[in-house]
């Protein structure tokens, strides 16, 4: 102790409750600085790994993200050997859990990645299971903080090395979702039909001469069939009875259910709403045989839509909806909340004043990205826009939220919701007296290739016609009455054509 004591004479550290510190910042980077870089990286190190074991014996998930800090400031360098590499791997896979369970994906990802590095070669050989889990969380963190670029190397990597189909499918829905932001909305259909068909959960045969399964196939006669059976199975059964069942543990019912709420939202996209109650009517099959799943509220919410929304049965749908969200409280999960509450909104936007509903967007808004849904964020903020601007809000407050908007879907590289959401964006500004944003032009994609606005608008009929139903809103309130006409004309010969039912909320304009 007698260096310290001469330190504190000399006025470089004091000493309080028994520790000592510096007296000056300038002087402790002089110190630090002189101590060389290998030592600086072994004292991490060590410091780290003592921190780590009084952690995990007291199980302090904050001082563990502290301890694997300071081990990561150390690297792989560091490390003595593979088994000790292989112990730092675990470590840094527990402090990612820890910080997505913060909701920060950012510092997840940063210790998933770490975790990967202190792998050694063979790895997906001789430590398999924690290879997969930590490529998989590292690649579903560098989706929510949209690294796109590295993410494709971490799909690749589990592409190659999974050991069976069950697998693959994380990445493979991750893959899906990739589509889904880029727009193209008719390759994600076809992977995640082929990908239900591999786990034994396939909806409708296409002819033998077809290569691939198609979404024409799935026919009103088996969609009636299916919703008929979901019909039978649900007056069977008590609220009382499904409030108690079991959860689902079988991981391919539980990715199968996953990949038809994906398959739920890909079709909407493209205007194919007949199909949609064929998805619905499956994850409550799958769950009543099955148990419960994260998404199995979400079924039952969507179910309780249909209800509400084509069948005009609101009764029975809006029991429904209040069953799911019911469901969504007593779910340990909270992954999946944005989506749940998002289409409870929806429903409500039917029956409620567009005032009322339209909150319960920015309620689904931060749900998601509480939970990193920030694809779902995206659709959320979206229809809270619109729904504000519908019913009157500020037009220049309503201005900042979708210049705020925008800007998080560039981010995020999700051109499908940004196809959707630009022509709102443009007749506010002018409305407010800005100069408008210009027709978008090289957008990246989450695949990394560039798309001009006007080519997403083509290849989503649901997006087109939110373009002609604005600008003809737009040209009627400037009393640019041919061009109104002109986009009217548009809008409907478009709405014939693609039978897309559009939002609830033109719906109740029109």
């Amino acid at each position: 102790m007698a260096p310290l004591d001469t330190a504190v004479a000399e006025s470089i550290v004091d000493k309080r409750k028994g520790a000592f510190y510096f007296l000056h910042d300038k002087l402790h980077e002089a110190a630090y600085g002189a101590i060389g870089s290998e030592q600086r990286c072994l004292h991490h190190f060590r410091y780290g790994l003592a921190l780590g074991n009084v952690a995990v014996k007291e199980r302090d998930d904050v001082l563990l993200i502290t301890a694997v800090s300071q081990i990561n400031h150390g690297g792989p360098q560091a490390v003595v050997d593979s088994e000790q590499g292989v112990a730092v791997a675990s470590m840094n896979l527990d402090a990612g859990k820890v910080a997505m369970k913060m909701s920060d994906f950012f510092s997840a990802h940063s210790f998933f990645d770490h975790g990967i590095s202190y792998l050694r070669r063979g790895h997906w050989e001789q430590q398999y299971d924690l290879s997969l889990e930590l490529f998989n969380l590292a690649a579903k963190c560098a989706l929510m903080n949209a690294e796109h670029d590295h993410l494709e190397i971490l799909i690749q990597q589990i592409m190659h090395y999974a050991k069976c189909f069950e697998d693959k499918c994380q990445a493979i829905s991750i893959s899906i979702t990739l589509h889904l932001l880029s727009g193209n909305v008719l390759e994600g259909v076809k992977i995640t039909l082929s990908t239900l068909a591999s786990l034994g959960e396939e909806l409708s045969r296409s002819p033998w001469w077809v290569p691939q399964l198609v979404i024409d196939y799935i026919t009103p006669s088996v969609i009636k069939q299916h919703w008929s059976k979901t019909e039978a199975k649900l007056a069977e059964l008590s609220d009382e009875t499904l409030l108690s069942y079991p959860v689902m543990v079988d991981p391919s019912k539980i990715m199968a259910m996953e990949l038809l709420a994906q398959l739920y939202e890909l079709v909407a996209f493209v205007g194919e709403h007949t199909k949609l109650p064929i998805f619905v009517s499956k994850m409550i099959q799958i769950t009543l045989k099955h148990g419960m799943s994260p998404l199995s509220p979400l079924a039952f919410v969507q179910y309780g839509n249909y209800n509400v929304i084509i069948r005009r049965n609101y009764e029975v749908g809006y029991h429904y909806v209040k069953l799911g969200l019911t469901f969504m409280k007593q779910s340990p999960s909270r992954a999946h909340d944005g989506q749940i509450i998002f289409h409870s909104a929806y429903t409500r936007l039917h029956v409620e004043p567009m005032q009322t509903a339209g909150e319960l967007f920015l309620d689904a808004f931060k749900a998601a990205m509480k939970s990193g849904a920030t694809r779902y964020a995206m659709k959320c903020a979206y229809f809270y826009d619109v729904a504000c601007f519908w019913s009157g809000a500020n037009l220049e407050e309503l201005a900042r939220s979708m210049k705020e908007t925008i800007k998080q879907m560039k981010f995020h590289k999700n051109l499908l919701m940004m196809s959707f959401f630009l022509q709102n964006v443009r007749m506010v500004l002018r409305m407010v007296g800005e100069s408008a944003v210009p027709p978008q032009m090289g957008i990246t994609s989450a695949f990394g290739d560039t798309h001009n606005e006007e080519d997403l608008l083509d290849k989503i009929p649901g997006a087109m016609l939110v373009k002609h139903f604005n600008e003809f809103y737009e040209a009627y309130i400037f009393r640019e009455f041919d061009k109104a006409t002109d986009c009217a004309d548009k809008f409907f010969s478009l709405h014939n054509l693609t039978k897309f039912s559009g939002s609830p909320m033109y719906h109740r304009i029109l």
